[in-house]
């Protein structure tokens, strides 16, 4: 940085590579030891920035604090999916899968009939349906 006109900002060492935040993209490459790696670094970074919005710290620092939250809630969704795609790769040819993998849809769909138990019919059903079949005519009006 260059040097300030204000007096006592040059003490304060700001790192770039802290400032950036983790692109889901990139996190999404690396392996999941390594994304818990980041995780306890970030979760480190996190305390040291609330300890020192206490002390009062620059607001550079306060702002960084919402950036690194939602990093870690970054790092933490690809977590789950990582380990989500793993499980369902896992029982993907069992005959059950656990009800958390499976698809959600909506609760009509869920508590619905399938479309054989729809076209299901009683015996009285299908001989008044056998009875009353649509005529084919050979001449149409």
């Amino acid at each position: 940085h260059p040097k300030s006109s204000w007096p006592g900002i040059n003490k304060f060492n700001f790192n770039m590579q802290q400032q950036k935040k983790a692109p889901a993209f990139k996190l999404r490459e690396s392996s999941e030891e390594e994304l818990l790696k980041t995780l306890v670094q970030f979760r480190s970074e996190l305390v040291g920035l609330r300890t020192s919005k206490v002390s009062s710290a620059p607001q550079v620092k306060l702002a960084r604090i919402r950036v690194v939250r939602k990093t870690i809630a970054r790092v933490l969704t690809i977590l789950n999916e990582k380990r989500r795609t793993a499980a369902k790769e896992a029982w993907k040819n069992k005959k059950y899968t656990p009800k958390d993998l499976r698809v959600k849809g909506t609760k009509a769909s869920r508590s619905g009939l399938s479309a054989a138990q729809l076209k299901l019919q009683t015996v009285k059903a299908q001989k008044k349906a056998a009875n009353n079949r649509t005529r084919k005519f050979a001449i149409s009006a």
